[in-house]
Parts: structure tokens; sequence; C-alpha cells
């Protein structure tokens, strides 16, 4: 009853603030289909924080978590138009059978729960494809590089079905700063002492992955080959940056962040990779965060 109740609520909520539309993005499964074949690895793509515009031109925010074992926890935050908690919701995505079930529950701005105690909203899994994920009513999918969609198939009194839609951003991290004063030379030193010790994490993850990969040659040797063109596209990147500002003072400094910044890069993709497991076991080495 309560699940009803919710879904007439907020239908009612995206009609009046027109966000609602024709049924495009969702998907119903048929009665007595099973769910098909799916693992928390196909939904790596959606691990990260999310914001864009929500009910009534309101923000609101999306987040998931890397998973712990075989579920994913997600957050989202619908805001009001004053920029407080409206309601939020706490989301289970989990590997069940074989295939994947998305479980909610709504709390208000005050923790209050929307459902039952023991009460959640079920979504069985209709379809999967590459960057998208369709569960009975509600979508989750990629939207060109940095963009997230989510869907949820609502009821009303209109002939056709109505969906809610929230179109979202990928909320990109803060930019790292580096604690490099002085004179040119001294910043130029501090920096390329920075860089020395990026690179030497870089090497230390390589090294990580392609032991644990030593059974496997031919994904080790896919790894140095890998390791190799991006150390090729690192050297063009940073060199196009210094030739960009060559004619101020600070072109080695800009080049020495660029190179550090990609080889953070560099190492937090082996590590997502190559030094990760799917279950709940730890990482074979922490995950990276950026040097300083």
């Amino acid at each position: 009853m309560m699940g009803r109740f919710w879904k007439i609520i907020l239908a009612s909520a995206a009609l009046c603030c027109g966000n609602a539309i024709a049924a495009q993005e969702t998907r119903v499964g048929k009665e007595g289909r099973e769910a098909p074949d799916a693992s928390m690895y196909e939904l790596q793509w959606l691990i990260g924080q999310w914001q864009g515009e929500g009910i009534g031109g309101a923000r609101a925010m999306e987040s998931w978590l890397p998973p712990s074992g075989t579920t994913m926890v997600g957050t989202f935050v619908q805001e009001t138009a004053d920029g407080a908690i409206h309601f939020t919701e706490h989301l289970y995505l989990m590997e069940e059978n074989g295939s994947l079930v998305l479980k909610l529950k709504h709390f208000n701005a005050d923790l209050t729960g929307w459902e039952e105690k023991d009460g959640m909203l079920s979504f069985q899994l209709v379809d999967i494809e590459p960057c998208a994920v369709f569960f009975n009513g509600l979508t989750l999918r990629c939207d060109g590089d940095n963009g997230l969609v989510a869907a949820v198939r609502m009821q009303s009194d209109k002939p056709e079905p109505q969906e809610l839609i929230f179109r979202f951003t990928r909320m990109q991290p803060e930019t790292v700063s580096y604690d490099c004063d002085g004179t040119t030379i001294e910043m130029n030193q501090c920096m390329a002492a920075i860089l020395a010790k990026a690179k030497a994490r870089q090497t230390e993850y390589l090294d990580a992955a392609l032991e644990r990969y030593a059974d496997r040659p031919d994904i080790a040797g896919m790894i140095r080959a890998s390791d190799a063109a991006f150390d090729a596209y690192s050297s063009a990147e940073c060199g196009a940056v210094w030739e960009d500002w060559k004619e101020g003072t600070i072109r080695t400094m800009m080049s020495l962040k660029c190179s550090i910044g990609l080889a953070d890069k560099r190492a937090h993709d082996i590590w997502e990779n190559w030094l990760t497991y799917m279950d709940s076991t730890p990482p074979v080495l922490p995950e990276p965060a950026p040097t300083q």
C-alpha cells in the first residue's frame, strides 16, 4: 500500500511540474518472464556522484559506491526549490539468483520512512545492455560520456504510461593543489619531486598487477603494452601543455602538473582493473589517492 502511495504522490508532483513524459525510457517485463543473467561487474560505469535537475527543477543528486561483495549501495537526494532536503532514497543494487535486483526505501527530511518498517520497493531486472540497465519500470543508462539518465514509470490517469525523468551529470572531483611555493626554480623542483613519487607509485602498482597475472602471460603482456601506450600518451599530452605555455615562466610547472595527474590516473586505473576483486576480498594494494 505504501509503495502505491509514493508512486501516486510522485506522479502528481511530476505532472504538476512538467517532469513527466510519455513512457520512452522504461521497460516492463512480461509476467512470468525469468530475469536475465547479470552480475555487478556490468554496472561499474554507474559508480560515482551525479547531480542534475529533479522534480520541479530543483536539484537532485545520486551517488553509487563501488561494490561491497555482490551489493552496490546508492543514495538519492531530491532537494526543494530553496536547497533543503525534500526526500531521500537509500538504494541497494544486488545480485540475486544469478541476476540483479534494485531495492530502495524512501525517507523524509527528518529521516522518517515512507515505507513500513520492513517494507521496501523492489525492481526486478528486465534487460541489460552496455552502459544501460532496465529494471521493471525503472531505467538507469549512460547519456554521453559524463551523463546519467534515471527514469521511473509512474501511475497516472493518462491513457499512455508516464515517466519521471532525471538527467544527471557526473560530478568532477575537486582540483588537486600542490604545496609548492618559492621561486620558479624551487616550484619546478618541488613539482618534479611530486612527479617522481607519482611515477614510483605507478610502477609499484604496475609491478603488483604483473605479479598477480604472472600465470597469465597473455594478460600480463597486454598490461605492459597498455602501460607503454599510456606513457606515450602522457608524454605527448603534457608536451602539448608545455608547448601551449612555452611563452610563460610556468610552462615547466604546468607540464609537470599534467604529468602528475596522468601518472595518478594510470595508477588508479591499474588498481581498479587489475588489483581489486569482485567479491569482498581486499584489494592487492590500497586505492591510490592523488600524490602530494
